[in-house]
């Protein structure tokens, strides 16, 4: 359980962190208006997470069924194919295509949060549940919410500070943010290998 709450909220880190900068990065790098930047994506937003979520909850319902391992499949799919879409929207030059990768990552970026969610309370007994989804918020909270937002405008600051333009600073510190997504990767991928063994030893470990 404790990859788990490491690797989900990894990719909280990488979500909360591009939508809070999305707006100004295309403001600083493409020179769109605000009022376009909050509309486009405003609708991408809300479109693609609501979306992405209902995808990703429902993907999970099916291999659950067949697989153990199927919430984390759900999981490593989301990082799998949020990543290229991340990397496409912060690189590309063509307000376009930046446009079109950002609409994919909303999309597939929250196909985590369903399946996140609903693993932590499969592993512990129904009295601790309250705790562990609590346990569970506050990293998500922390890594996601919380250092996402600062530490690319941090980084976008400390480049700025030696230097480098403010938009080619956001592009890097943004770029440099994405790696967090391989750490979710790995860390999921060593949480799915013991989910079964948890799973059947919960009573155990609760004692």
């Amino acid at each position: 359980i404790m990859f788990s709450v490491i690797g989900f909220p990894s990719i909280a880190f990488v979500g909360y962190g591009l939508g809070f900068w999305a707006a100004p990065f295309f403001l600083r790098v493409h020179g769109v208006s605000a009022s376009e930047a909050g509309i486009v994506l405003g609708l991408f937003a809300a479109i693609g997470g609501w979306a992405g979520v209902t995808l990703g909850g429902v993907l999970t319902d099916k291999l659950r069924e067949k697989y153990v391992r199927g919430k984390f499949y759900v999981g490593m799919a989301s990082v799998v194919l949020s990543t290229p879409a991340a990397i496409g929207l912060i690189i590309s030059e063509n307000l376009f295509v930046a446009y079109v990768f950002n609409f994919i990552f909303a999309l597939t970026s929250p196909m985590w949060i369903g399946p996140a969610a609903s693993t932590v309370n499969d592993l512990v007994l129904p009295r601790m549940r309250a705790i562990a989804s609590a346990f569970y918020i506050l990293m998500v909270t922390f890594i996601g919410l919380a250092l996402g937002p600062y530490t690319i405008g941090f980084i976008s600051d400390a480049f700025t500070a030696s230097g480098t333009d403010s938009a080619d600073a956001l592009r890097q510190a943004m770029l440099y943010a994405t790696s967090m997504l391989g750490l979710a990767l790995i860390m999921l991928y060593i949480a799915s290998t013991s989910v079964a063994d948890e799973e059947a030893s919960r009573l155990d470990r609760a004692r």
